[in-house]
C-alpha cells in the first residue's frame, strides 16, 4: 500500500493510525508530531473529549455517589463510573482499533470491577466504599500521568461547551428547530420514520394501565388486557427502523433500537410491582447474603458460592449506593439490553460492517433474544462480557494489544458463570488455529485462567454432571416435556420456529457470503460454535436456549450482509426490464417481511409465559417475611415455584443449611411422582412428614402455580381442586396467610 499516493487518502503513518484506532471525536493517545500542522492538529484535539478525560470524569462521578445524595442521583453517578471509567483508563495507554471501542470501553470497565470485587471478597478485604475510593484514586492518577505526557485537558473549552449546550439561545433554537420540522412538508417527508417512532412511543403510553390489569391467557400477554397494542408498536418501530435503513438515516435507526428496546423490556418494569420469575429470587437472595453478612454463603449451601462474581458487584454497587436489590433486579434487563446493543454494535464494527451495517445487526440481534437470560442473574452478565472479549479478540488482527487485554474481560467471566466461558474458550481455540486472531499462544493464559480456577472446584461441580453423555438429542431437550395446553403448544411452536428459522438463515447466509467472497468463517464459528454443548451436556435442560442465546451475535453477523443485499437490491440502471424491477421490489419484500415477522415473534416468545413468570409485591413481601420469622428446618412446598419466593433473602443460608431441600416444590420431583397426584398415599406422605416435623410446614398454593399447572399438563384440572380441597378441609392445615393470588397452609399437630 503506497500511504503517499493521494488515492489512499493517507498522507502519513500518523493519519493512517488516527483513522484505524482513533474515533473521529476524541483525539490521538499517542504523541503527535513537532511540526505546525501537527501542533495545529494537537491545539485542537486538547478541546475534545479523550479517554483520560472521560476516567477523571467517571472517577469524580464515582467519588460524589459515596456523599449523602438522594439514592437514585448516586445511582445514575456510579452507574458512569461502572461502565465508562476503568474502561477509559485502561484505553487512553492502549491502543485499539476505533472499531471497538463501543464495545470494549463498557466491558473493560465492567470487567476491572468485577476482578475487583472478587479479589476483595477471595482477600478478606470486603470494603465497598474503600474499594470504591481507592478505584477512584488510581482513575485520577493515571489521567494525571497521561496528561504529564501528552498535555492537560483544555478546561475553559469544556466549560464554554456545557454553557452553550445549555443556554437560553441554544434552547430557543432547538424549539425553533422542532417548530420547522413540525410545519415544513419537505422536511416533514425526510423525518417520517422518526415521526413514525414518535407514533409509536406515543401508542404505548396508553397501553400501559390495561397491560398491569391484564388477566390471565394461555397465550401470553399480547392477548391479554392492551397486550394487542404492544405488536401495533412493535411493527411501527421496525417500519421506522426499515425506513430510516432505506435512506441511510443512522440516528433514527438508533433511536428505533432503543424504543424497542423500551417496548419490550422496560414495558415489563413499568407494568409489574415486582420483578419477574421466580428463579430471579434465588440470584436476589445470593445477594442479599453478601450485603448482610458480608461474606460468601458456604460452599455446601448452593454453588454460586463458587461463582460469585456477578452477586458481588452487585452487593458493591448497592452497598455504595443504598439501592435495594429488588429494585437493581426490577431495572435490570432493559440496562443489559442497552450495553449488549452497543457490544453488538461494536463486534459488527470490528467485523469491518459499516455503521449502518452494524446497527441493522444491534437491532436484529435485539428482536431475535426472546431468550429469559435477561434477567437478574449471572449469565445476563456473562453475556455482555463474552461479547466484548469476542469484539476484542477479532481486533487482534489490527492490533496485539487488543488481544492482550481481551484477558481481562476473559478472566472477570470465569469466576462469573459456570458455562460461558467453556463455550468462549472453544470459539476462541478454533478462531486462533484458524488464524482469524492472534496470537495463537493466547489460548495459553486463558486455559491457565479456566482450568486454573476449575480445578480446585472439581468436587463441587462433579454431582452435576460435567459430561451426560454423547446424546444431542436428549441433551437439546427442554426440561418441560408435557404438551400443555394449546397456548403452551403455540407459544413453543413460535419459538422454535424463530430460533430455527435463524439457525437456517445464518446457514444459509453462510453460503451466500462464501460465494461473494465475504467474511464468514469467523461469523460462524460464533454461530454455530455452541451446538458443541449439545454434545456432552444438557445443563438442566437449558442447554437449547444457552446454544441460542450464545448463536445470536454470530448469527447477526451472518444474516445481516443478506439482508441488506436483499433489502437493497434495485433494478438496474441501464433500461431495467419488469422482470427486474419485480425481482427487485419482491427482494426488498421478503426482507421487510422477514424483519417484521422476526420482531412479532420474538415478541410473542418473550411474553408468551407471561400468567405465570409473574411476581406481586404483597407476595413477596410476605414470603420474605416468612423466611425471616421461619427457624431452621422449617419446609415450604409449592406445587410449582411461581408467585411466592421462599429463597429471596439472606435468611435462605441458614435455612438450607439445616434442610437443602426446604423450598422444592413437588413438580421437581418428577413425573412419576405427579402421576395420578394426589393419590391418598401421597397425601397420607405429606401429612406424615409433616407430623413428624418439629419444625413449621407450611404448603405454598399460588394463582402462578396453579396457572403453571395446568399451562403444562402437570396434572390435570380436577387433581388440582381435589388437593385444594383436601388443604381446605383437612382439619391439620391451617390458614396462615392469604390474599387475592395466594393462601399460605401451616400444619398444625394434633
Amino acid at each position: 500500500m503506497n500511504l503517499s499516493s493521494t488515492d489512499s487518502g493517507y498522507r502519513s503513518i500518523a493519519d493512517l493510525r488516527h483513522k484505524l484506532f482513533v474515533p473521529s471525536d476524541w483525539t490521538v493517545d499517542w504523541p503527535v508530531g513537532t511540526t505546525d500542522s501537527a501542533a495545529g492538529t494537537r491545539r485542537r484535539a486538547g478541546s475534545r473529549l479523550r479517554y483520560s478525560d472521560i476516567s477523571v470524569l467517571a472517577a469524580l462521578s464515582g467519588l460524589a455517589s459515596m456523599i449523602a445524595l438522594p439514592t437514585l442521583v448516586r445511582v445514575v453517578l456510579l452507574t458512569v463510573l461502572l461502565f465508562f471509567g476503568p474502561g477509559a483508563a485502561i484505553l487512553s495507554w492502549v491502543r485499539i482499533p476505533r472499531t471497538a471501542v463501543p464495545a470494549a470501553l463498557p466491558i473493560l470497565s465492567i470487567s476491572v470491577v468485577t476482578l475487583m470485587v472478587s479479589v476483595a471478597m477471595w482477600g478478606y478485604r470486603w470494603s465497598p466504599r474503600m474499594w470504591t475510593l481507592w478505584l477512584c484514586v488510581a482513575l485520577i492518577g493515571s489521567s494525571v500521568l497521561w496528561y504529564r505526557k501528552h498535555g492537560r485537558p483544555d478546561l475553559p473549552v469544556w466549560i464554554s461547551r456545557a454553557r452553550e449546550v445549555v443556554s437560553p439561545s441554544s434552547r430557543r433554537s432547538a424549539l425553533a428547530s422542532v417548530k420547522f420540522v413540525l410545519t415544513d412538508r419537505e422536511t416533514l417527508r425526510r423525518n417520517v420514520a422518526g415521526l413514525i417512532l414518535a407514533l409509536a412511543f406515543f401508542l404505548w403510553l396508553p397501553l400501559l394501565p390495561g397491560l398491569e390489569r391484564a388477566t390471565y391467557s394461555q397465550f401470553g400477554l399480547l392477548t391479554a388486557g392492551t397486550g394487542p397494542g404492544l405488536v401495533l408498536c412493535m411493527v411501527l418501530i421496525m417500519a421506522a427502523f426499515l425506513i430510516a435503513l432505506r435512506r441511510h438515516q443512522l440516528r433514527t435507526m438508533l433511536v428505533a433500537i432503543g424504543l424497542a428496546i423500551v417496548v419490550q423490556r422496560f414495558t415489563v418494569t413499568l407494568v409489574t410491582s415486582a420483578p419477574i420469575y421466580d428463579w430471579t429470587y434465588k440470584h436476589v437472595a445470593v445477594t442479599e447474603f453478601v450485603l448482610d453478612l458480608n461474606r460468601l454463603a458456604p460452599s455446601g449451601v448452593d454453588i454460586y458460592s463458587e461463582w460469585p462474581s456477578f452477586f458481588l458487584v452487585s452487593a458493591w454497587f448497592q452497598h455504595v449506593t443504598g439501592y435495594d436489590t429488588l429494585s437493581l433486579a426490577h431495572v435490570f434487563a432493559p440496562m443489559i439490553h442497552v450495553v449488549l446493543a452497543a457490544a453488538v454494535y461494536g463486534l459488527a464494527r470490528v467485523m469491518k460492517f459499516d455503521k449502518r451495517a452494524a446497527i441493522t445487526a444491534a437491532m436484529l440481534a435485539e428482536v431475535i433474544n426472546w431468550v429469559g437470560q435477561d434477567y437478574y442473574s449471572p449469565q445476563a452478565w456473562a453475556v455482555l462480557l463474552a461479547v466484548g472479549f469476542l469484539a476484542l479478540l477479532m481486533s487482534s488482527s489490527l492490533t496485539r494489544s487488543a488481544a492482550y487485554v481481551s484477558i481481562v474481560p476473559f478472566a472477570a467471566l470465569v469466576p462469573t458463570h459456570q458455562l460461558t466461558p467453556y463455550w468462549l474458550m472453544a470459539v476462541t481455540g478454533v478462531l486462533l488455529v484458524t488464524r482469524r486472531a492472534k496470537p495463537w499462544w493466547l489460548m495459553i493464559p486463558l486455559g491457565i485462567i479456566l482450568l486454573g480456577y476449575l480445578y480446585p472446584r472439581l468436587p463441587i461441580v462433579a454431582p452435576y454432571g460435567l459430561f451426560q453423555g454423547f446424546d444431542p438429542v436428549q441433551n437439546a431437550a427442554s426440561n418441560v416435556e408435557e404438551e400443555g395446553v394449546l397456548g403452551k403448544q403455540i407459544t413453543s411452536l413460535v419459538c422454535r420456529a424463530l430460533s430455527g428459522g435463524v439457525f437456517v438463515l445464518a446457514f444459509v447466509s453462510a453460503i451466500y457470503a462464501w460465494r461473494t467472497k465475504k467474511t464468514f468463517w469467523a461469523p460462524m464459528v460464533m454461530a454455530f460454535g455452541s451446538i458443541m454443548l449439545l454434545a456432552g451436556q444438557s445443563y438442566g435442560g437449558e442447554a437449547i436456549f444457552r446454544v441460542y442465546l450464545y448463536a445470536i451475535p454470530g448469527c447477526v453477523l451472518l444474516i445481516t450482509p443478506l439482508f441488506l443485499a436483499l433489502f437493497d437490491r434495485k433494478p438496474s440502471q441501464d433500461r431495467p426490464s419488469r422482470a427486474r424491477r419485480i425481482t427487485a421490489r419482491t427482494s426488498v419484500a421478503v426482507a421487510t417481511a422477514g424483519a417484521i415477522s422476526c420482531a412479532v415473534l420474538g415478541l410473542q416468545s418473550y411474553f408468551g409465559l407471561w400468567p405465570i413468570v409473574l411476581e406481586h409485591r404483597q407476595q413477596i413481601d410476605d414470603a420474605r417475611a416468612m423466611a425471616a420469622q421461619s427457624p431452621s428446618g422449617t419446609s415450604i412446598t409449592m406445587l410449582y415455584s411461581s408467585g411466592y419466593p421462599a429463597r429471596s433473602t439472606s435468611d435462605y443460608g441458614r435455612l438450607t443449611e439445616a434442610n437443602e431441600y426446604w423450598d422444592v416444590p413437588l413438580y421437581a420431583l418428577g413425573p412419576e411422582y405427579m402421576e395420578g397426584f394426589p393419590t391418598p398415599e401421597k397425601l397420607g406422605e405429606i401429612d406424615y412428614n409433616a407430623s413428624v416435623s418439629d419444625t413449621p410446614t407450611y404448603m405454598v398454593l399460588t394463582r402462578q402455580s396453579l396457572e403453571a399447572m395446568q399451562y403444562y399438563g402437570f396434572v390435570a384440572d380436577d387433581e388440582v381442586a381435589r388437593f385444594r380441597q383436601w388443604l381446605s378441609t383437612n382439619s391439620a392445615w391451617s390458614v396462615r396467610y392469604q390474599d387475592p393470588d395466594t393462601i399460605v397452609y401451616q400444619y398444625q399437630s394434633r
